[in-house]
């Protein structure tokens, strides 16, 4: 039997592994109570995922590409929270330099997606920072879903803290059960159209969930199409969160949703950034055609794991 076919460019380059950094190869146990958490709620806090020397050892680097790329604006900023509201966005870390690369692709948090997808295989569709400095205004509800150019809901975004994460400091929340109920729709950012879209939600009898508390090294898993959201920044220092979305492979490109003349203006800006995201992650491909191309590489098999032949 032959050996599995792994790309030459998984694991660390000359360069990065000179710098003795973690490999963040090594795989964490997912329980199966998480995992049925995750399929019927929608979302999941899993403790203990990367450990704090792990964290300590990207997290400088991760913050200075951050810092110097932070002036650059994408349609889903703009929408989410608009400009000049204290946040530090930069879409794909992973292409700014084999670090980031590593960090952003490690196997560890991309097998623990195909886990929880129950999936073979998963693509990066995109990364992104969310550093919400102090004062950060909100983030509206929305469900990711709405804005992925892929025909298949075999999507799940990972929350991943650089630091110790309390709840002054705008954790996400979560509309459990919403990943099972359709297209419900997006929410303004201000705190009065916010409280509003969620005494909405309870009246249909949704419950909203909020982990509060996260050590470093703990990270949070929703489905694309839960329903989420983050409130402003009250706590004294920035909030540094990575955002890392994967998705399926094997799914194609989908078509942008048609849209009557009389549809939300936001239905309309949901298609700009379908568009705009499929021209970032899935460029140069029509719909109906593979996802898969160099800004979605595969970095997830489970093949990988299976022992090689002697």
């Amino acid at each position: 039997m032959n050996a599995p076919v792994i790309p030459e460019d998984r694991g660390l380059s000359p360069g990065v592994r000179s710098l003795g950094l973690p490999s963040l190869e090594e795989p964490h146990t997912l329980t199966q109570a998480s995992i049925e958490t995750f399929r019927r709620d929608g979302h999941v806090k899993l403790p203990g995922v990367l450990t704090a020397a792990e964290i300590d050892a990207y997290r400088p680097h991760l913050k200075r590409v951050v810092e110097v790329h932070s002036a650059e604006s994408h349609a889903m900023e703009r929408k989410v929270a608009g400009s000049g509201k204290n946040w530090m966005f930069v879409n794909n870390l992973w292409t700014r330099d084999d670090l980031a690369r590593h960090f952003i692709q490690n196997p560890r948090l991309a097998r623990l997606a195909a886990e929880l997808l129950g999936v073979e295989a998963v693509r990066l569709f995109r990364d992104q920072s969310y550093f919400k400095s102090p004062g950060g205004s909100n983030t509206p509800w929305h469900q990711d879903s709405r804005f992925m150019p892929l025909d298949t809901d075999k999507i799940v975004t990972f929350w991943v803290p650089l630091t110790a994460i309390t709840p002054e400091m705008a954790p996400m929340g979560y509309v459990t059960g919403s990943h099972q109920a359709g297209y419900l729709g997006t929410s303004n950012g201000d705190d009065e159209s916010m409280d509003r879209f969620e005494a909405e939600l309870r009246g249909k009898g949704f419950q909203l969930a909020n982990y509060g508390f996260f050590d470093v090294g703990d990270v949070a898993a929703h489905w694309a199409s839960t329903l989420h959201s983050s409130r402003t920044n009250d706590a004294s220092i920035l909030r540094e969160i990575v955002v890392i979305v994967y998705f399926a492979d094997g799914a194609r490109v989908a078509p942008e949703k048609p849209l009557a003349k009389t549809a939300h203006p936001s239905e309309f800006y949901a298609n700009v950034i379908q568009r705009e995201n499929r021209a970032t992650s899935l460029p140069g491909l029509k719909p109906g055609e593979l996802a898969a191309g160099p800004m979605t590489p595969l970095v997830y098999s489970r093949s990988w794991d299976a022992p090689r032949a002697r």
